[in-house]
């Protein structure tokens, strides 16, 4: 159990015999319940590729179970939505993702992927990101996947065979088809030099090759260079980005909710005035403000906790927008309660 599961179990329990008891009992369940993730896009534009890498890995939720489902192209329904296109912007395209908000707590994250079919991937990812007003992430989805062992080979790249087809003497046309690549003269089966291909594209294989013949690498550093090409950590890092987001919105709605029970429920004001001042709470609240203000929380020595409180002070004061009010005290606040600690 979290820290923030036991501080909401322990207002649960505070509120299970007043009159607001399934009122808190709900909005505690909606905080806790799995997150919904979706990748949407088009038909044949890579989603299961994407969904693949995005399921292999652990991304932090505040302890949330996050479930992915791959979508359809008219519903953008969900707390994290990754809309994946394929070459260029599309109408339907156009009208997912204008269906979503667009702030810092959005969930939203668009990819360019089969990257490794475009001559200027980066290009065409900016080209798409002015488009949509939106940053869009080049991604070679397929060989990503594949060099997770979760692609549609559905087992691990084999080194081995790579090296055989890096130490070969190709011709410099023999890794630019497929066609091409069977009938070079090399010392791997078809069936393997298949699998190669259908692990991590041709284009991955043909990247790694050109690795091994620069250079003398282990196969891991091989790898991490070729999944670094792939833009998967990019992706990675900026959905991760956008589940922590939705578990701030989700934490910032939870104390909306107890707050106005406890406006109307005078026995549970004290339950929830005490989660409210928890040490999780507090840190919650700090989180999401700093997410909306697009700001990092600085940490470190208690003099800079105290710099940083009187400056959130002060801007809370200076503060027109009542949003940036709010946001600003609960920094002050945060920063505050580190001193404390």
């Amino acid at each position: 159990m979290d820290v923030a599961e036991a501080g909401l179990g322990l207002l649960r329990d505070r509120a299970a015999s007043s009159d607001a008891r399934e009122a808190v009992e709900t909005a505690v369940h909606d905080r806790l319940r799995p997150m919904t993730a979706r990748v949407t896009g088009r038909a044949g534009v890579g989603k299961s590729a994407v969904l693949a890498v995005l399921e292999s890995v652990p991304l932090d939720a505040d302890g949330l179970d996050v479930r992915w489902h791959e979508g359809r192209t008219d519903s953008s329904e969900g707390e994290v939505l990754v809309h994946v296109i394929a070459g260029a912007v599309s109408p339907v395209d156009t009208a997912l993702l204008s269906s979503r908000p667009r702030d810092a707590l959005d969930g939203t994250v668009v990819v360019l992927t089969k990257a490794d079919t475009l001559d200027d991937p980066v290009a065409a990812a900016a080209a798409a990101s002015e488009q949509l007003g939106r940053t869009v992430l080049p991604v070679m989805g397929t060989t990503a996947a594949g060099l997770r062992g979760v692609g549609r080979a559905g087992a691990p790249l084999d080194m081995a065979d790579v090296r055989a087809v890096a130490a070969a003497d190709l011709r410099p046309t023999d890794l630019m088809t497929v066609d091409r690549f069977r009938a070079a003269d090399v010392a791997v089966s078809t069936r393997r030099r298949e699998a190669l291909i259908e692990c991590i594209e041709l284009r991955g294989l043909a990247l790694l090759v050109d690795v091994l013949r620069q250079r003398t690498v282990s196969d891991g550093d091989a790898m991490r260079m070729l999944a670094d090409a792939t833009g998967a950590d990019a992706l990675i890092a900026a959905v991760s980005a956008a589940v922590s987001a939705a578990a701030a919105a989700r934490d910032a709605e939870l104390h909306r909710r107890v707050q106005q029970i406890s406006a109307g429920h005078r026995r549970v004001r004290d339950a929830v005035e005490a989660y409210l001042a928890s040490d999780e709470a507090v840190a919650a609240e700090m989180r999401h403000a700093a997410l909306r203000l697009g700001v990092p929380i600085e940490t470190g020595s208690e003099q800079v906790a105290l710099e940083q409180a009187v400056q959130w002070k002060q801007r809370a004061a200076a503060a027109g927008d009542p949003e940036v009010r709010r946001a600003a005290l609960a920094l002050c606040r945060g920063h505050v309660r580190m001193l404390r600690r």
